[in-house]
């Protein structure tokens, strides 16, 4: 079919636009996030382990170290906006990656618990310029794409940070099971380096060179309103914010309440049965590969899907956490935590799609900020109350997963009632 005129004229201006903008290299994304997740992944649990099994601290004192970091995290993000506005997303990521490997060593060099907090505050500070900027970059890099292009960009991400988290368990295994956990801790910490001289491949953020109200006009000049009306629908990019956006808040809250409460809980089962503190390794490398299943398994949906996966995966992660009340055997638990994680990536999955989508179809950082405060606010306080809890009873922590669950059950069905399948083909 011939082209028509007009429509030549349309697509030379998209392109000139998408030339100017289309400028980025996302390897050292990938990388980054990966680095970050494997020597993170491996240092953390090492860390803990020699905290509760070797030092013997008791299991409030531990969750408050634990927290502690996402706990400031809360806040980070809004600090981090504020400096990254005038710093930009690449300088920031610099920024952080310089300081993750200071105030990651310090943690090794002396173990007092005031002292471990300190540094676990300013950790948490310096990643509000880490995962938001990242982020970002994901949404700007949408804009400019097509929708196969950002199908791919978040797959890979995903993939990236879920293998650095899945393979550095697996070697933190190796390693604690040959050595131990302090030098664990050591050989990870090593790690933390790589990650300056890979934040410097970023590339600089791409300035649009012709302002956004001219191409506007020379365009309403050559096309009418019919021609441009389905390119300029957000939703041909952005299908997922037809759900609101609150089913993706709490999406991410139910995700780190129970996540936290599963990994904060299994080594106090552990020491509870005389079971060694290697093998927190190895259920929580279960755990994460089933959470990338999930995650790779949602991109595959069709969006109207991705809502029953969304409620199924409620329903499943709630009532694993009554059976635990049940059946209180460490070897099931062991096993039951690794089957959880397919139902947290696939919450995890949905939640962020409909974020970042809101985020493109927007044109705002509102959107990331609030899901990284999410994020902080349940990894930061769950492991402090579950702490606490374990030192009474442990299981108790399961009642209110369960309470929890079913009621955001309920509600997730009622906000999500009206989503259609017509209102998304």
């Amino acid at each position: 079919m011939r082209r028509s005129k007009k429509s030549s004229v349309y697509e030379d201006k998209i392109i000139l636009t998408q030339k100017t903008l289309l400028d980025y290299r996302t390897w050292p994304l990938y990388m980054l996030v990966f680095v970050r997740l494997f020597f993170t992944s491996i240092f953390e649990r090492a860390l803990q382990n020699y905290l509760y099994f070797f030092i013997d601290i008791r299991e409030g004192t531990l969750g408050i170290i634990s927290s502690t970091g996402a706990i400031t995290y809360i806040f980070a993000p809004i600090i981090g906006q504020k400096i990254t506005s005038k710093l930009g997303n690449r300088n920031s990521i610099i920024l952080s990656s310089i300081a993750t490997p200071i105030l990651t060593g310090a943690q090794i060099i002396y173990v007092e618990p005031w002292f471990l907090i300190m540094c676990r505050i300013f950790i948490g500070l310096i990643l509000g310029l880490f995962w938001p900027n990242c982020l970002n970059l994901l949404s700007n890099w949408q804009k400019v794409s097509s929708v196969e292009e950002s199908k791919k960009n978040f797959k890979n991400f995903n993939f990236s940070w879920n293998f650095g988290i899945i393979l550095g368990l697996f070697i933190g295994y190796i390693w604690a099971f040959s050595l131990n956990d302090y030098l664990t801790m050591i050989i990870s910490w090593s790690l933390s380096f790589l990650l300056i001289p890979i934040s410097f491949f970023i590339k600089k953020e791409s300035q649009l060179q012709i302002s956004i109200e001219e191409p506007k006009k020379q365009l309403e000049i050559t096309l009418s309103q019919e021609n441009i009306k389905d390119n300029l629908d957000p939703n041909s990019n952005t299908p997922m914010i037809v759900y609101p956006i609150l089913f993706s808040w709490m999406g991410i809250i139910f995700l780190t309440i129970s996540k936290s409460i599963f990994i904060f809980s299994y080594p106090v089962f552990l020491k509870a049965f005389g079971s060694p503190s290697n093998q927190t390794y190895l259920v929580q490398f279960g755990l994460q590969i089933t959470q990338l299943i999930g995650l790779t398994w949602i991109s595959s949906m069709k969006i109207y899907s991705r809502k029953f996966s969304a409620l199924i995966s409620l329903i499943a992660v709630t009532l694993i956490s009554l059976t635990i009340l049940l059946i209180e055997n460490i070897w099931y638990i062991s096993l039951i935590i690794t089957i959880v994680g397919l139902f947290l990536g696939l919450i995890h999955g949905v939640a962020m799609k409909i974020m970042l989508e809101y985020g493109t179809a927007k044109n705002t950082t509102r959107y990331s900020t609030i899901n990284e405060i999410l994020i902080g606010i349940g990894f930061g306080i769950t492991p402090i109350i579950a702490g606490f809890v374990a030192e009474i009873n442990i299981y108790a922590i399961f009642v209110f997963l369960v309470i929890f669950g079913f009621s955001l059950l309920i509600y997730s069905i009622y906000l999500s009632r009206n989503i259609k399948r017509e209102k998304i083909k």
